[in-house]
């Protein structure tokens, strides 16, 4: 005898296990949260390729139908921010988490701890290259600019990280500063060269190699070195 489901039961099999709102809502918020902290520090949340899984869970919730890959310069191999990544033997992970949040900044996903005006974001977007034509500091930096939007890296002002400055329009341009671990000074005599913090190697608004990126002396050099160790 075959067995027939009582009209409750269909009707109750026919309605779709749909989370509510508010728990929709709140799970994003979380997924959020978690991008924004693995984006920040992805030494202590497993990495880049955290940061990558979790913008492709935000971007399935909020573009399910884009299918995006999270790999910055896939796409461009000979970008200038793919081929001066030699500068960076030591803070690389940083470079291309800045990258991520200026994806993230661009869909509205990343949150800015700081949010710059426009005549701010203005003058760092006009002054950057320029002023990074000589060699600076984490201190020289947030002395001329203030504090940045985010900061990605590790907390220890002397080791590797990348600065962003960013205004709440997303269409803006990102100014990021590289800094590599700050360096042993050569004389012994001339103090400690960590309390300055890491070393500003080259600034990026967009990129073009032409007028977008400022690598500084100090970037320079240790661009020089890595190619004479790795020359036959």
């Amino acid at each position: 005898m075959a067995f027939h489901a009582s009209p409750q039961a269909q009707a109750h099999r026919a309605v779709p296990m749909v989370s509510p709102p508010e728990r929709a809502d709140r799970d994003g918020e979380r997924l959020l949260e978690e991008f924004n902290q693995a984006v920040r520090r992805p030494d202590e949340f497993g990495g880049l390729s955290t940061v990558a899984r979790l913008l492709d869970r935000i971007a399935t919730r909020e573009q399910p139908a884009t299918g995006p890959v999270w790999i910055p310069d896939t796409n461009a191999r000979l970008a200038p921010s793919a081929m001066l990544r030699g500068i960076f033997p030591d803070s690389d992970i940083s470079v291309i988490a800045s990258q991520y949040g200026e994806d993230a900044h661009r869909r509205g996903w990343l949150k800015l701890d700081r949010r710059l005006t426009p005549a701010e974001h203005a003058a760092v977007v006009g002054r950057a290259v320029a002023w990074s034509e000589t060699d600076r500091s984490l201190v020289d930096i947030l002395a001329e600019f203030g504090p940045p939007s985010v900061i990605f890296g590790p907390p220890e002002r002397y080791r590797p990280k990348t600065l962003s400055y960013a205004t709440d329009d997303p269409s803006a341009p990102v100014v990021a500063f590289h800094l590599g671990s700050a360096e042993a000074e050569p004389d012994p005599g001339s103090g400690d060269r960590r309390s300055a913090g890491a070393d500003l190697l080259a600034v990026r608004i967009r990129d073009d190699l032409r007028d977008g990126w400022k690598i500084t002396p100090s970037g320079v050099d240790r661009l020089v070195r890595r190619a004479s160790v790795q020359s036959p």
